[in-house]
């Protein structure tokens, strides 16, 4: 396939000229950046160019569906419109659509999305306390939106719930892990359907989230945190939300990230408890991702027995493990 024949057949379909592009990278998308003189407001212009195709072919085909992605892009105008944040904002089609379906050849049509580009730089080491605490106060504003936004009557995006969480469990069959480790991660994921059963789902609790916001998909801009990459957005727990992000950092970064949050929107008061039930069961969701991809079970064969040992039996036998170093 030439990704880049087809991208410049979807451009066509919107009001750009004189578009150059740069590959950035194939994962759950092949992405282009878009750089023009001419645009449709006859400035110059970024843009991100979302050809929605994954590289592990054997990746769950909800994220590739119609009204999946276009659901996305309805939280992103939502952001856009309501608040000040600075998101990826979807730009319409000729047609007055988000998505356009593209094809080349004889191949399968395939959808393509296209947002304006966020300005700003990834860091390539962990963040400052200030920097958590900045990321921590982004989500919290997130999660303030969504509590509060009605949703659209077409609105569809994945659950990250405790259906989801046993089917993550059982991708993990694609691993030749230990029956041992399996145990262990069953006991676990167990324990923590029963604390999203006490949850239940109600608006203080759960909505939509981002789900990946980690060092990949938040930059800084002159000292702004600002999220991008909602691809993998979806129903969930907002401390499932902040467990994930939490895989990324630091002990000491954790603590300014969760100050950075309550600046915004307090935690109830046992959060730390059910923070760590949600931080393992990120860890399984992750896990699963990447056994989809073979190239990555050799790395999941070294990760997977030392979660087990160092944070699912310290969690299975009620030791805090969150704020501590292993």
């Amino acid at each position: 396939m030439d990704w880049n024949q087809l991208a410049q057949t979807a451009l066509t379909q919107y009001n750009i000229s004189d578009a150059r592009l740069f590959f950035l990278g194939h994962s759950e998308n092949i992405t282009f950046r878009i750089e023009t003189s001419n645009s449709y407001s006859g400035k110059a212009a970024k843009f991100l160019l979302r050809i929605h195709h994954p590289i592990a072919q054997q990746s769950d085909s909800i994220w590739q569906q119609h009204n999946v992605i276009n659901s996305e892009l309805l939280w992103l105008s939502a952001l856009h419109r309501d608040t000040n944040l600075i998101v990826p904002k979807p730009v319409q089609n000729k047609n007055g659509t988000f998505l356009t379906s593209v094809k080349i050849d004889k191949t399968p049509p395939l959808n393509c999305t296209l947002m304006q580009w966020v300005e700003g730089c990834q860091i390539s080491t962990q963040p400052t306390p200030t920097q958590a605490w900045q990321i921590g106060e982004l989500m919290a504003r997130l999660h303030q939106h969504t509590s509060v936004w009605e949703l659209p009557l077409s609105f569809v995006r994945p659950k990250y719930d405790w259906e989801e969480l046993q089917t993550s469990l059982m991708r993990l069959h694609l691993v030749t892990i230990s029956d041992a480790d399996f145990a262990v991660l069953e006991t676990t994921v167990k324990q923590i359907v029963l604390v999203m059963t006490v949850l239940g789902k109600t608006r203080s609790c759960w909505g939509v989230i981002h789900a990946d916001l980690n060092e990949n998909n938040y930059i800084f801009h002159e000292d702004e945190a600002r999220a991008i990459d909602f691809s993998r957005c979806g129903f969930g727990y907002y401390l499932y939300d902040i467990g994930s992000t939490l895989l990324h950092l630091l002990c000491e970064n954790r603590k300014a990230f969760l100050n950075g949050y309550q600046s915004v929107r307090l935690l109830p008061d046992d959060y730390q408890n059910i923070l760590e039930a949600f931080f393992l069961a990120a860890m399984i969701h992750n896990f699963a991702f990447h056994a989809s991809n073979p190239n990555e079970h050799d790395n999941l064969l070294e990760s997977i027995p030392y979660v087990t040992e160092t944070f699912c039996s310290r969690y299975l036998q009620g030791e805090p493990f969150l704020f501590y170093y292993y």
